[in-house]
């Protein structure tokens, strides 16, 4: 009954490893969740009450496709902040989610025969979006480079059928923002050779002193005809669950989009998009910066832990709220009698005997890594790291 296609796909394992978690607290076992994707804070209660209120206001009926004009008037004055370049209502979109802008977006790109260059480690849903649009995804290796885009090895992997680069920054799983004349070379390259950019900034708002980050059109404005911005109101606003992204490209682009989404989605929640409206508005920005205060501290108590644990090595993130330590160093040998065979096993084994779910970095094209999510309570970091550190010392 299946198509080739659906025999291929695969889910993913951050939501996997995240699943299974739950299942075990809801049997009763108290496991750390550092698989999750989202921050440990609910949504401030001026979003919560603008649903309300739609909901009061009987404000339930379909809307245009990608989403109210008021919404659509808001996201193109919040992209042109950021951008410093004009964008209009034409230019924009709403999503259920970031996920579905990001699909949107590959899927209209590209097609068979093309190549879209992906920096490895990547966040798992990109290869499988740009297969799922029937195009090849080529892997730029940046462990060497701790995790920042070498431009000569860029350069070298374009070929004549390289039609695309999937930029993420901050980046998942690495904690990586890229730095201005990283962007600046890349995006000389993609003028260069034609190449369409998109760039996933879903973590903008969620970046560490002294550290920047950059918005590529921003920095060259003649991108601004070669991008598609794609943001997200999940991490910075605390509303992974309400499922509302953005989408920004130019205005061919966008109908474009408004087509296919018309064809599958129709419009993202009415109410979730009066909810993403009131997230813009500037009495919020007091929740950001306290979201901001509370994931610093956080990520010092993390990284503060984790350097007490032998054999493991992490480059400090700069932005998002994950860590990536390599465990290279524990595979190969046991656990209670039992090999640790790969990154998978060593995975298995936290959740089983320390109630430690980790994501394995073979999500992520990373057989030597684990991405750690430090966006929990502290005390559950400390009970955690403490339980890793119990773990590796037990280690032959």
């Amino acid at each position: 009954m299946l198509s080739d296609r659906a025999k291929t796909l695969t889910g993913s394992q951050t939501s996997g490893m995240r699943n299974r978690a739950r299942k075990l607290k809801s049997q009763g076992v108290h496991v750390i969740n550092f698989a999750a994707g989202e921050l440990d804070q609910d949504t401030s209660p001026a979003i919560k009450q603008a649903a309300r209120h739609a909901i009061d206001t009987g404000r339930t009926q379909y809307t245009d496709t990608l989403g109210i004009r008021e919404l659509r008037e808001q996201l193109a004055h919040k992209v042109t902040r950021k951008t410093g370049i004009t964008y209009t209502p034409e230019e924009v979109g709403f999503t259920a989610g970031a996920k579905q802008a990001l699909f949107n977006a590959v899927f209209l790109a590209f097609q068979p025969g093309d190549e879209v260059i992906i920096p490895a480690p990547y966040w798992v849903t990109f290869p499988e979006q740009v297969r799922l649009a029937g195009a090849t995804p080529v892997f730029l290796p940046t462990s060497q480079h701790d995790f920042q885009i070498d431009i000569d090895e860029l350069a070298g992997s374009i070929t004549p059928r390289t039609r695309g680069i999937l930029l993420n920054t901050p980046h998942n799983p690495t904690g990586a923002v890229y730095g201005e004349a990283v962007l600046r070379g890349i995006a000389h390259l993609a003028l260069e050779h034609s190449l369409t950019c998109i760039f996933d900034e879903c973590y903008d708002e969620l970046v560490y002193a002294p550290a920047t980050h950059h918005n590529i059109v921003k920095l060259v404005p003649e991108m601004k005809n070669r991008t598609i911005l794609i943001g997200s109101f999940s991490k910075t606003y605390c509303m992974a669950g309400w499922r509302a992204g953005y989408v920004a490209a130019p205005a061919v682009t966008i109908k474009a989009i408004a087509n296919l989404q018309s064809h599958t989605a129709s419009n993202a929640c009415n109410l979730v998009q009066y909810a993403a409206l009131a997230a813009m508005d500037p009495t919020n920005d007091e929740f950001v910066a306290k979201v901001r205060e509370q994931l610093h501290r956080q990520r010092e108590t993390a990284l503060r832990l984790l350097d007490q644990i032998p054999d493991l090595t992490c480059v400090i993130p700069t932005g998002a709220f994950y860590l990536f330590p390599n465990i290279g160093k524990l595979l190969g040998r046991t656990y209670a009698g039992q090999r640790i065979e790969n990154v998978d096993m060593l995975a298995e084994m936290l959740l089983e005997h320390a109630h430690i779910a980790v994501v394995p970095g073979s999500a992520f094209g990373s057989e030597r890594h684990v991405r750690i999510s430090y966006a929990i309570p502290i005390e559950e970091i400390a009970t955690g790291f403490k339980g890793f550190e119990d773990f590796v010392r037990a280690i032959q």
